[in-house]
């Protein structure tokens, strides 16, 4: 009896095995257990679109440095000054495009005359950043082109907002000091909002107001004249909001000119305002 339960196991266990390997090995009736799929999509970051270029509103003329103002009766370029002025921490950057047909040097020199019109209208070239770039673009009628000067606004890095302050720091300011009424100008107006930012940056600053002129007339009466105009620059910063008790007046009427006086350039060089910044 022993025997015959020994054998019948076995044959159970050979039965069950051979069934098994039956149904999954010829018939394929058995469920193998998958593999999970993992997913190997990457996710792309969408690529912003590439901003479209504004210009100046300055017209180029073929292989020559010329710049000519578009509109210039609207004031086209007002909007770039009150941008600076209450965007303290921005820059303005300017490409110069060039064809394919001209030098490299002619779009420096064409920067040099924008700098220059920027400057004669108020704004502190200081903060323009002036780059070229050949282009390969047709100059229209008269051999002008409208799109010669790409910009953009961009935020200044501490390097060169420390390099901004040096130049506010010490500062010559020509605002019409030859005639006998003081009338502030762009470019004293960008400066007083300038110095304001600076002074609210370092409160424990000074200011001090040069009056200086040329040699026309007594020397007595230049130095008088001297002290008035720096005097109507401090009456000037204090209607902007300067404390008055940071600033200080001074004449050195014609003692210290930097330039000739035997002409008239250099004459309107001497009448001038110089400001420095102080620790007391």
């Amino acid at each position: 009896m022993k025997h015959f339960l020994i054998a019948f196991v076995l044959f159970c266990t050979w039965l069950y095995f051979g069934v098994r390997y039956y149904e999954c090995s010829v018939k394929n009736l058995c469920e193998v257990p998958t593999t999970p799929v993992v997913d190997t999509i990457k996710v792309i970051k969408e690529i912003p679109a590439k901003k479209p270029l504004t210009f100046l509103p300055f017209l180029i003329t073929k292989n020559t440095a010329n710049v000519s103002l578009i509109d210039a009766a609207s004031n086209p370029l007002q909007p770039y000054y009150e941008y600076l002025n209450s965007h303290q921490q921005e820059e303005l950057v300017v490409t110069s495009f060039f064809s394919k047909s001209e030098s490299s040097s002619i779009a420096l020199e064409r920067n040099d005359s924008i700098q220059k019109r920027l400057a004669d209208f108020g704004l502190n070239t200081d903060r323009v950043v002036f780059q070229t770039k050949q282009e390969d673009f047709t100059f229209g009628a008269n051999n002008q082109y409208a799109k010669g000067f790409a910009y953009e606004y961009q935020k200044m890095s501490e390097e060169r907002m420390n390099a901004i302050d040096k130049g506010i720091a010490s500062k010559i300011l020509y605002a019409g000091f030859g005639s006998e009424t003081f009338k502030p100008d762009n470019t004293l107006n960008a400066y007083a909002i300038e110095l304001k930012n600076y002074l609210a940056k370092h409160p424990t600053k000074k200011v001090e107001i040069i009056g200086h002129t040329d040699s026309s007339g007594e020397t007595e009466a230049n130095m008088w004249f001297g002290k008035k105009r720096a005097n109507s620059v401090m009456e000037y910063f204090v209607s902007q909001g300067i404390e008055a008790e940071k600033l200080t007046i001074s004449s050195k009427g014609e003692t210290a000119p930097i330039a000739t006086n035997a002409t008239i350039e250099g004459r309107r060089l001497n009448r001038r305002i110089e400001i420095n910044i102080t620790n007391n």
